[in-house]
């Protein structure tokens, strides 16, 4: 006589206890995912902010470094400027020789390298970069756009071009500057420490802030 064994199927516990477990284990890799995709979102956001501020840094800071620089001065030197009080110095902030510390800087130097340049300054070889507001009152870093010559090159004039994009919104612009006195004359060198900080326009959870010493050769004399 032939045997034959019954296969039996699972019972609907079996099956409501097996689809429950599986609900549970693919709600807790769905959970996983978000976690990972958002960390990974804000990374991607953090990593961006990180790039543009060193962009910034690096646009600004390689323009400081040429500050004072005349190329080729018989005697004075046209690109040291001189304030409202008559301080000199190769970078004035907030319009000032003297103040240590502020969000403007203005410069100048021999854009051209033209041979033995003498007053009055090239609309080009002005420079400078301040904290201003967009049209939305956000805060941006503005460039120094020369106008009617350099009849507007000052911290507070008009004329000054946004250089920031809009997708950030920028929290901090600073210049802090430091002098040293140069060893056996009554020239100073200079550094200053430019500090720029952002935040995302559309994620302000997102923000970053970046600081670099610039160290001036050309000497004020």
């Amino acid at each position: 006589m032939i045997r034959r064994n019954c296969q039996r199927g699972f019972t609907l516990v079996e099956l409501m206890l097996g689809m429950t477990v599986s609900l549970v284990v693919l709600a807790s890799a769905l959970a996983l995912f978000s976690v990972s995709a958002s960390v990974g979102g804000d990374h991607l956001k953090k990593s961006y902010l990180r790039s543009q501020l060193n962009l910034m840094t690096t646009t600004i800071s390689d323009e400081i470094t040429r500050a004072g620089y005349c190329f080729d001065c018989d005697s004075s030197n046209i690109f040291i400027r001189t304030d409202g009080l008559g301080e000199r110095s190769a970078i004035l902030i907030d319009d000032s020789a003297t103040l240590t510390s502020g969000d403007c800087i203005l410069f100048a130097y021999n854009h051209d390298n033209r041979n033995k340049p003498v007053a009055p300054l090239d609309k080009d070889d002005a420079k400078g970069f301040r904290l201003g507001t967009d049209p939305n009152n956000k805060s941006v870093i503005e460039v120094y756009e020369n106008w009617n010559d350099i009849a507007n090159w000052s911290c507070d004039s008009s004329h000054w071009r946004d250089m920031t994009y809009d997708r950030l919104v920028i929290t901090t612009l600073a210049f802090e500057r430091q002098s040293l006195a140069v060893i056996g004359s009554g020239n100073k060198s200079q550094s200053v420490q430019v500090t720029i900080g952002a935040e995302l326009r559309t994620d302000t959870s997102i923000k970053d802030e970046v600081s670099v010493t610039v160290n001036i050769p050309n000497v004020d004399g």
